[in-house]
């Protein structure tokens, strides 16, 4: 929903990115800053751009104020509302002409899209994704058809000849995404291209089941996954880091988290349910993991062992985690000798992460 007021921009010009990510500046001089309302106040409120930085938003009576729906790519479907019914937590686009200082902007005109209407898109969004969506492990790529093959986790094995559990075709209007190295937001990810996938990647699609029983992606991200266990050395709560050795390779290194990171302690039954490999459905297994009681990292104890999951990130010896598991024991007994990577029953841990994922 992020690009959602973007795609309204061209309503008034292409112009290009002038004032850094958020801002766009027009040949009269008047901006466009796109951000989040926050510490609302009478005529006023503080706009925390998607730039990083705060900016003083002042409305005057004259001020035009239009609400869209998430996902508008034109004015048809807006209304009218008064600077009134902006409320916290909405997106807005802004555009009136900055002060001197850069900290303030005399508003001309405010696109809203309202918080409510933000969680029930993305509510809708993740329904959709969970009825239409489909994903996997990356076996073979082929750009020249766009199209690539990926092992379904709970799907019927290969055949012998070696075909691939699913065929993946890419529409002609769609635009693969990749997730950012190091980062555990869907809407960090960028475009990209079927040549930028490699063969042990996971990937997830939104789109349809074809008659030839290939799949048509209508959405598609790729990211390559790091799922494997650590023992802890030490931990940092204030810094929200844990530095822990790598099972596999007795390397210590540094996992980082945040506020998108997934932290879990499993119940002794569903480690062990999660460790048998045909435990049940994907959606199954992420239905047990999402309900494990929340983990925090000041309860972690020198020598636990974790699972975590991350992408790639820039250096080997750091990673950001999407997903942060405790109490797994039985999981990490059952680890395929020589392997590296954690599969929990069916669903391998690598679907792609953070709170806003398809």
């Amino acid at each position: 929903m992020r690009n959602g007021l973007l795609g309204l921009m061209v309503l008034w010009a292409a112009a290009a990115l002038a004032q850094g990510p958020g801002t766009t500046q027009t040949p009269s001089g008047l901006v466009r800053p796109i951000g989040v309302v926050t510490q609302l106040q009478p005529g006023k409120f503080i706009l925390h751009t998607d730039a990083g930085t705060d900016l003083l938003i002042l409305l005057s009576d004259q001020v035009s104020v239009l609400r869209v729906p998430p996902g508008a790519k034109d004015l048809s479907a807006a209304s009218k509302i008064t600077v009134g019914d902006i409320g916290s937590g909405d997106r807005v686009l802004v555009r009136g002409r900055v002060s001197d200082d850069q900290k303030s902007l005399l508003a001309v005109s405010v696109i809203v899209m309202t918080k409510a209407d933000l969680a029930n898109a993305q509510e809708a969004e993740r329904l959709d994704w969970q009825r239409r969506g489909i994903g996997g492990t990356v076996t073979a790529v082929n750009p020249e058809r766009k199209e690539i093959a990926i092992a379904v986790p709970g799907a019927p094995p290969p055949a012998a000849n070696g075909a691939p559990s699913q065929t993946i075709t890419l529409a002609a209007n769609a635009i693969p995404q990749r997730y950012a190295p190091d980062s555990v937001k869907f809407s960090d990810a960028k475009p990209s291209t079927l040549e930028e996938i490699k063969v042990g990647d996971q990937v997830r699609a939104l789109g349809t089941k074809a008659e030839d029983g290939s799949f048509r992606a209508e959405k598609l991200v790729s990211g390559t996954f790091r799922n494997f266990g650590v023992t802890v050395v030490s931990v940092d709560a204030q810094n929200r880091t844990v530095t822990a050795k790598d099972a596999a390779s007795g390397q210590t290194m540094l996992v980082r988290t945040n506020a998108d990171t997934a932290m879990h302690r499993l119940p002794p039954d569903v480690a062990r349910a999660l460790a048998k490999p045909n435990s049940g459905s994907g959606s199954d297994s992420e239905q047990l993991l999402e309900r494990a009681p929340a983990l925090a990292l000041a309860e972690l104890k020198t020598g636990e062992p974790l699972i975590v999951l991350s992408t790639q990130g820039a250096k080997p010896s750091e990673v950001t985690a999407i997903l942060v598991l405790a109490g797994v024991e039985p999981i990490l007994a059952a680890r395929p000798k020589g392997s590296d990577q954690v599969v929990i029953g069916p669903w391998s841990l690598g679907k792609g992460g953070g709170e806003d994922a398809p």
